[in-house]
């Protein structure tokens, strides 16, 4: 029997903070939505796991390590059981330094790590005995920011807009969705809702690009808790070459997507759950991490990455969280859609 139970803490910075994503002079200069940890503690009966969805653009290897342990200490659980992702919104404070300038927001990453134990605990007490659904479905709201010209040349498309009536790169329409039920009923506890695409859509030169906001993800799970109920899990796909189709068009657009996405979501419960295959059969809880190593390209070690000078390889760390016949893969960087895609 599987249990959960899912929670959710508000981790929006002051005011004033510089903004992640888009060099070291955009300050923010105020909050259009909060920003939030969303996570789910998993029993089987015999482990114990938790998933944390963090509202932030992405983390550093010595932070993740240090909110892992506190976590897993306050738990009682081991810290690979503890699984960290990251929405990847670039309207949230900096809180990784692989940039020209170490921008990391010192002050507010050690706050994270705070809010982060106070958002678990408890979090395996009064747990809920559910069922559990698999489904997905193509919802078009991407693009490749890549555009390949004649002589196999590419473009990229923020800087070249007037090209995206010719957009060619590969991209990946899968909403994929998780759906926790009360055991025996139709009643919803949990969802997590995967989809690849950077959450820039508010993102322009104007006010928008200055305000605080977890972007079209924030949307569609403030929509899909509204009608559906529970508590809406949001994890990035590999999104490294991936724009939404309107990306840097305020929030408007913001809104437009979050919806979009939304409604298939909310479609797709009924179909889910009226489907006997897409119910789990197996709840069993695993996790497991495994270190690769990967070979540097030359074109990396750009001032712009100064973590990579002079090194000819970096280790990465996978994570892996099983769900019975559901994995989730967690990888650290920017993955691109198309090794993304050869992992699914």
């Amino acid at each position: 029997m599987l249990k959960i139970k899912a929670f959710r803490k508000k981790i929006t910075p002051v005011t004033g903070v510089r903004l992640a994503g888009y060099g070291s002079d955009v300050v923010s200069d105020g909050i259009h939505d909060e920003l939030y940890i969303s996570g789910i503690a998993f029993s089987d009966g015999k482990s114990k796991k938790i998933l944390l969805s963090y509202d932030l653009l992405g983390m550093d290897r010595p932070l993740v390590v240090k909110i892992r342990r506190k976590c897993a200490k306050i738990l009682k659980i081991k810290e690979t059981d503890v699984v960290l992702c990251c929405t990847h919104t670039h309207s949230g404070p900096h809180t990784r330094s692989n940039s020209k300038i170490n921008m990391r927001n010192l002050e507010y990453s050690g706050q994270l790590v705070d809010w982060s134990a106070e958002s678990v605990t408890g979090s395996f007490d009064n747990m809920t005995a559910v069922d559990v659904y698999l489904y997905s479905a193509d919802v078009f709201e991407n693009v490749n920011r890549r555009v390949t010209l004649p002589g196999n040349v590419f473009a990229y498309l923020p800087f070249n807009k007037h090209l995206q009536s010719m957009v060619n790169g590969i991209t990946d329409p899968e909403l994929g969705m998780v759906f926790f039920t009360k055991k025996g009923g139709s009643k919803l506890i949990s969802s997590i809702v995967n989809y690849s695409a950077h959450p820039l859509s508010s993102q322009s030169s104007g006010e928008s690009s200055l305000k605080i906001t977890s972007d079209y993800p924030g949307v569609l799970r403030k929509i899909v808790e509204r009608d559906l109920g529970g508590l809406c899990v949001f994890v990035t796909g590999a999104c490294g070459d991936l724009h939404p189709v309107n990306f840097e068009s305020g929030f408007e657009k913001t809104e437009e997507m979050g919806k979009n996405l939304a409604v298939k979501v909310i479609e797709s419960y009924s179909q889910a759950l009226r489907i006997r295959e897409c119910k789990l059969k197996n709840y069993y809880l695993e996790t497991r991490s495994t270190t690769v190593k990967l070979e540097i390209k030359n074109g990396a070690k750009s001032v712009l990455m100064p973590l990579f000078k002079n090194k000819k390889h970096e280790k990465a760390e996978i994570h892996f969280l099983k769900i019975g016949d559901v994995c989730f893969v967690g990888v650290p960087g920017e993955l691109l859609c198309e090794p993304g895609m050869e992992i699914k």
